[in-house]
């Protein structure tokens, strides 16, 4: 190992015997990963000084002081790399990398050093999160950025960081990412084709409310005394059906938009209600009754709320035509929404006919179907779409009652 350069305290001149030999060999001489050694002292000292001064969240206290944090930042300082991580960053050797700042080579952008910060400053001994790190040449990559203190904890001010290059597999989980969300868009016309009696029926009503009310004023216009009380209630109904429409037009239109993923803070039922909208003709259509409820309806997530949407509109669409090819007597669809330590749990429970046991293992298979008319991609898309969410999905038979019951499972 080279002597480092002088910081705060005197000059750091670490050799092999600060570390374990074998450490040294495995990861400076030999190991294909890139391996740097750093002098922490300036970061530990800063955190050390932040305690002292009575800091408790550190996290609050960071975003408050952006100052403080770009001093975090700037904490490490390279005292050795290995031959892989000199290939890895494009440097001519190593000297091109000790004594540089490590803050040198992560992207502005990147929150690795914070974060490493953090979970030190909270009694981590080790620390791991996807980086963007910057070559010597100012270009960028993506790695996994993995450090740990020297042995005998993290005051010791020597620590060893890792870098695996994952640009590859980035790329590739991003073209898996855009092939969901296209599948996923497909899916979603695929279901406003089935629906599209239903959002004509939606559609139809106010239209045909404003069409008998503008008729009504102009009966009232063509009479002797105008009661100008009477048509400003008009007026307003219409407004208001004109609103109605135009809400049924915008929801089909953002099931229908092909756009990326994008999560916010959303309540589980207000998710459920926008998605009962666009079956609800269908559910009156078939006479099929509906229940909600459950202890979970204030429950907030973080989430797409159109992707949502669609794996419980698919839900329910399929409820309704097993209902429909079924013939079921008095057909009934129930959603319970019910919080399950740190998740929700969302049932979509009917009184169908069930699986079939040969048939459950294959449901969420892409292209899978037992309908002569389907795709097959919905089940399949609903998993997906619940797995990019952490979340789950899976069917049960309704214990010895008839029916099944969808169980999606999503972490608040």
């Amino acid at each position: 190992m080279s002597s480092g350069p002088a910081v705060a305290g005197g000059p750091v001149v670490p050799t092999e015997a600060d570390w374990n030999d074998a450490w040294y060999l495995v990861c400076m001489k030999v190991s294909t990963i890139g391996f740097v050694v750093v002098d922490a002292r300036e970061r530990v000292a800063a955190l050390d000084a932040l305690r002292e001064a009575g800091v408790a969240d550190l996290s609050r206290y960071l975003e408050a002081n952006p100052g403080i944090a770009d001093q975090l930042r700037r904490g490490m300082i390279i005292l050795d790399v290995n031959e892989a991580a000199v290939r890895m960053f494009g440097a001519a050797g190593r000297a091109d990398m000790i004594g540089q700042r490590t803050q040198r080579f992560f992207d502005p952008s990147c929150t690795a050093q914070i974060n490493s910060a953090r979970a030190f400053a909270a009694g981590a001994t080790s620390f791991q999160q996807q980086a963007r790190s910057v070559r010597v040449d100012g270009s960028r990559f993506d790695t996994l950025f993995c450090v740990v203190p020297k042995a005998d904890g993290t005051t010791s001010g020597f620590w060893l960081a890792s870098f695996v290059d994952i640009t590859e597999h980035v790329q590739r989980q991003t073209s898996l990412d855009a092939l969901r969300d296209e599948l996923a868009h497909v899916s979603r016309i695929s279901t406003l084709g089935e629906l599209s009696a239903s959002i004509a029926h939606e559609i139809g009503q106010p239209l045909s409310s404003i069409g008998m009310t503008a008729g009504a004023m102009l009966r009232r216009l063509d009479g002797n005394d105008i009661e100008r009380d009477a048509l400003r209630r008009q007026c307003q109904r219409i407004v208001d059906q004109v609103a109605r429409a135009g809400d049924i037009i915008d929801r089909t239109r953002r099931m229908a938009g092909k756009r990326g993923s994008t999560r916010s803070p959303i309540a589980v039922a207000d998710v459920l209600s926008e998605s009962v909208q666009f079956v609800r003709h269908e559910l009156s259509r078939n006479a099929i009754g509906l229940h909600v409820g459950g202890s979970g309806a204030d429950l907030t997530i973080r989430a797409d709320r159109i992707q949502l949407q669609q794996v419980f509109v698919n839900l329910l669409m399929n409820a309704i035509q097993i209902h429909g090819h079924a013939g079921t007597p008095e057909p009934e669809i129930g959603i319970e929404i019910v919080r399950e330590g740190d998740a929700v749990r969302i049932d979509v429970a009917d009184n169908g006919p069930g699986v079939d046991p040969r048939h459950i293992d294959q449901l969420f298979d892409g292209f899978f179907t037992t309908r002569a008319d389907g795709l097959g991609l919905g089940l399949s898309i609903c998993r997906t779409i619940l797995a990019a969410h952490d979340g789950s999905i899976e069917v049960t038979s309704n214990g010895g009652k008839p029916g099944a019951t969808f169980t999606v499972r999503l972490p608040l």
